[in-house]
């Protein structure tokens, strides 16, 4: 055996730009192990870091309004939700923006058959305060992507000219209600009709009722509507009730808003369906709010994580063999070479009586001695490239034991199964041939 290991070696001196070449076929393959296996360890960390949060057996329930539903199925579908569906437009004309939850409904709620608990989340209705002026505000509009910045007066002690919809009354007061200016209408809806849809407006949802003519204003001295003109000192205002311009100036804000719940499901009950009786006893709670109530359930939240982590592994499996058939082909090629030029070696070898079984090995020990130096190389190669790497990905690549145990089966496979063939392939040769060719 140590005769085999220093004849193996005595050739591998003599051919130093073969095995440099070899070296180099290794090193890439391993390196590319090394590296996808780490930066599929990292993506499967922050996979799993961004879902650690979702408790086992839980759903949780959320409101949609008419408008967001109708943009989700865009008009080729109906919403399926009993509330929506029996809303008409006159009705949402005149529909109070109430709350889809409430306090009280918390404690209803928990007593439904197969609810362990109900966690309400809450956050203050005013997420952003407007610039405030002297009786009048300034606040972004939104609507999906469309966003106009606006001025806004309580309807008391000021008059508009209504365009489209209906004026502010007193019996509006209490809703969040808005009647939009007309310039505002067309940078935000363009052509479409908005009254009834609903516009967030500083963090919070209103509900247009009419347009308001930005083209004229009023005059309290003669009492009639004029049209603007360039001396016109005031910009035209958008207008809400005096508790809708509380909130939106910052005078008025309600604290404790729910905003969804999460419905922790008993051990033994379906989470599909505690979650939609739970939806089913929302809706009788409220049953003149425009909207529908939605429910996600977390639990399949969690399979879906599972399920992309899976997908990444396999991924790294793939570039696995891949890496591993590159840096073997390299290893074949090279040794195949290697065996059509000693043919003569071999077979004065044979002549005097050396086995093929001696021939086979020697060739296999070269062929894992290879094997074995490249892919250490690799191994530290491909630790330095993912620690450089650290410096231009957006995510951190982590190198850890399942990646050098990924290497170090890939070096052990590529060695053994790579140069068996050229290595059989040796000890088969016919010594009478070639020393007679």
């Amino acid at each position: 055996m140590i005769t085999i290991l220093k004849n193996s070696l005595t050739n591998l001196k003599g051919h130093k730009l073969r095995l440099i070449i070899a070296f180099i076929w290794i090193i890439i393959g391993i390196t590319s192990i090394v590296f996808v296996s780490s930066v599929g360890n990292a993506m499967s960390a922050m996979v799993k870091q961004s879902f650690q949060s979702i408790a086992p057996r839980t759903a949780i329930i959320y409101f949609k309004t008419i408008d967001e539903i109708n943009n989700d199925y865009d008009g080729v579908e109906e919403p399926t939700t009993s509330n929506a569906q029996k809303q008409t437009p006159s009705q949402a004309l005149n529909q109070i923006l109430l709350d889809p939850f409430l306090t009280s409904d918390i404690q209803i709620l928990s007593t439904l058959d197969g609810v362990e608990s109900i966690k309400p989340s809450s956050k203050p209705v005013q997420t952003r305060p407007g610039f405030y002026g002297e009786n009048m505000v300034f606040q972004d509009i939104s609507y999906f992507d469309k966003s106009y910045n606006g001025q806004f007066l309580p309807s008391e002690g000021n008059k508009y000219k209504i365009i489209k919809g209906r004026e502010i009354t007193p019996s509006d007061e209490g809703k969040k209600v808005v009647v939009l200016e007309s310039e505002a209408v067309k940078e935000i809806f363009g052509k479409k009709d908005p009254i009834g849809k609903g516009v967030t407006i500083g963090g919070n949802n209103f509900e247009i009722i009419g347009i308001s003519d930005s083209n004229v204003t009023y005059d309290p001295i003669e009492k009639k509507f004029k049209k603007r003109t360039n001396f016109d000192t005031s910009s035209p205002s958008s207008y809400t009730t005096n508790n809708g311009f509380n909130i939106l100036s910052g005078n008025f804000i309600r604290d404790n808003t729910i905003n969804n719940i999460t419905v922790k499901v008993k051990e033994g009950y379906e989470i599909k369906d505690v979650s939609e009786s739970v939806v089913s006893e929302l809706t009788s709670l409220h049953p003149n709010i425009a909207g529908e109530y939605k429910i996600q359930d977390q639990n399949s939240i969690q399979k879906s994580t599972e399920s992309l982590t899976q997908g990444i592994d396999k991924f790294v499996r793939v570039i696995t063999i891949v890496a591993m058939i590159v840096g073997g082909v390299g290893i074949m090629n090279i040794m195949y070479v290697s065996v059509m030029e000693r043919n003569k070696e071999i077979g004065i070898r044979r002549a005097l009586g050396a086995k093929p079984k001696t021939i086979l090995f020697q060739f296999l020990i070269e062929s894992i001695f290879i094997t074995a130096c490249g892919g250490i190389l690799g191994l530290v190669v491909g630790y330095a490239v993912t620690l450089y790497s650290k410096n231009i990905l957006p995510f951190k690549p982590i190198p850890n034991i399942n990646s050098f145990l990924y290497a170090f089966f890939a070096i052990a496979i590529t060695g053994i199964v790579f140069g068996l063939v050229p290595a059989f392939k040796a000890s088969k040769v016919d010594p009478i041939k070639i020393i007679y060719k």
